[in-house]
């Protein structure tokens, strides 16, 4: 696992997002919900809208397009079976975010 700088904690208002590009180019949406800063894919599985136009609610996101909700905690789609988001681990240091991904993973996507 590998460890990459994504923004600032400062940059997360309440209930708060920002984007930012993983070192092979895949976006990602970093949010704050419920207090929890989260970080997932920015697209929706299902037609590629991105996530950060929907609803961010009780550990839920949902997707602006055609209101796909997935769980944030687990990724799974709660009224999409099949489908499910991408999540990574975020850190928190001196004020700085940090998000862990599979380095061998991004290297071949």
């Amino acid at each position: 696992m590998e460890s990459i700088f994504v923004g600032q904690l400062a940059a997360l208002e309440d209930e708060g997002f920002f984007t930012a590009k993983l070192p092979g180019g895949k976006d990602v949406l970093i949010l704050r919900c419920s207090g929890t800063v989260y970080a997932i894919q920015r697209r929706c599985p299902h037609e590629g809208a991105p996530l950060e136009k929907g609803n961010v609610w009780n550990k839920m996101i949902r997707c602006g397009q055609h209101a796909f909700t997935f769980d944030l905690e687990t990724g799974e789609g709660l009224n999409c079976p099949g489908y499910t988001i991408e999540r990574y681990g975020v850190t928190e240091e001196e004020g700085k975010l940090f998000i862990s991904i599979d380095s061998d993973k991004q290297r071949n996507t």
